[in-house]
Parts: structure tokens; sequence; C-alpha cells
């Protein structure tokens, strides 16, 4: 997924595209090579980290220890969806939470800086963590599959899901349509324009999917026409 945005925001890129991107390249241009290798370097970290509890999943459900069902009509039509919904809710619930306890400036220092190195994030930052926050993140879900029943199939879609937002957040050019970014979408889910206001701002936007938390606790901070700003770098 990051190699794949990577190629086509930042390699690829159309011109037209010049119109999308929400920070000044030109003055971190000398450092990307080694921000983008290092980005890197934590990824594969994180990676290694998230495949444990997700091998846990796997095992725990052959034995039948979990709260995963293989039937679809099991619990209904109705509750499939719902599930999905529940399940997307408490995992943005738990992100924003355990984010904003990593912003605490002893926390952050110790843990979450490695992000925020990533000033101007790129789609390799989306993994960038450090090895106690890849922890805090990867075992929600595996938690969550013990106490909440849930169709196997919506793991897949909920990790694929996580891995989606999570990188196209990080991408650094805002890739919804215009209509979107002035209507529901950005309204209630987070975007590039939203997290990226967070790797500059660092006390605000802190949710995954929703906008829900940001709102409610007043961290919320979003500039509807941030990305139609043409050919000017909004940071």
């Amino acid at each position: 997924m990051s190699s794949l945005l990577y190629w086509l925001l930042w390699i690829r890129r159309p011109e037209s595209w010049e119109n999308r991107r929400l920070q000044d390249l030109d003055r971190y241009k000398s450092k990307m090579k080694s921000k983008i290798k290092n980005e890197i370097k934590w990824s594969i970290w994180s990676c290694l980290i998230f495949a444990l509890p997700s091998a846990f999943i796997v095992e725990m459900a052959k034995l039948g220890n979990t709260k995963i069902y293989l039937d679809p009509l099991e619990y209904g039509w109705m509750y499939l969806v719902l599930s999905l919904l529940i399940y997307l809710f408490l995992h943005d619930t738990y992100f924003y939470w355990t984010h904003r306890w990593l912003h605490i400036p002893s926390v952050y220092r110790r843990f979450h800086k490695v992000h925020h190195e990533s000033l101007n994030p790129t789609p390799w930052t989306s993994f960038s963590f450090h090895p106690v926050e890849s922890i805090i993140e990867a075992i929600i879900i595996p938690i969550l599959v013990f106490i909440i029943p849930i169709h196997i199939s919506l793991v897949g879609v909920l990790l694929t899901l996580m891995t989606i937002f999570g990188v196209v957040n990080h991408t650094g050019y805002e890739v919804y349509p215009r209509s979107w970014m002035l209507g529901f979408w950005n309204e209630h889910w987070i975007t590039p324009t939203h997290h990226t206001l967070h790797h500059h701002k660092l006390n605000c936007n802190y949710g995954l999917y929703f906008r829900f938390w940001d709102k409610l606790m007043k961290t919320d901070v979003m500039i509807k026409t941030l990305f139609m700003k043409i050919k000017n770098p909004v940071f």
C-alpha cells in the first residue's frame, strides 16, 4: 500500500496533482531520502510486531477460543454490518485516547517522537512507529475478538481499512474529490488534510477513522479549502 501510493503520488504524480499538495517539499528535499529510509526501517519493525497478534488471532480462532464465527447468518445480516461499525468505532475510540496519551510530553519524547520526526508525512510514515507504540496499536483488535462476535471476513476488512486509512492519511496529498471535501465525508471522516494538520500542530486531530472524538473533546481542527490553494503548499 505504501509503495503503491508513494509511486503514484510522489514519483509518477500528474502535474495537476500539485494543486493537492499539502506541504512545502522544497524545504525538506535534501533530507527526504534519509527520512524515507528511516521511516522504512521503523515500519519493518512495526510489521513484525503487528504480525504477532495477527498470528495469535488465527491460532485462537482455529481452537474456537475467540468470538470469530464462520457462518455469516449466525447472527443475521443486520449484525454483520453492525459489527463492523462497532469494531470501527471501538478501534477509533482506543486509537484516539492512546494517541492523546502518547502526546503527553514525557511519553511523547520516549515513544511517539519517532512517528513525528516526519513533520511532512509520506506514505512511508504510516507505520513508522517506535516498537512500544506498535505494541499499543497492535493489541486492540486481538482483545476485541475475544469479546465481540465478528465474522471472519470482517476481520480482514477491518485490518484492510486500518491499513488504507493509515497510509492514505499520510500521503501528503489530498486524495479525496473536492465534493467530498466540502460535504459529508470531510465533515465526519479523517482525511490527509486533517491528519497533516496533526503532524504540524501536534495538539489536535488525534482520530484514525472518524472526527467524532476530536469534535467531542474540542481537539478538532480543519480547514476545508486547504487542498484547493493552487500551486501554494499549505505548510
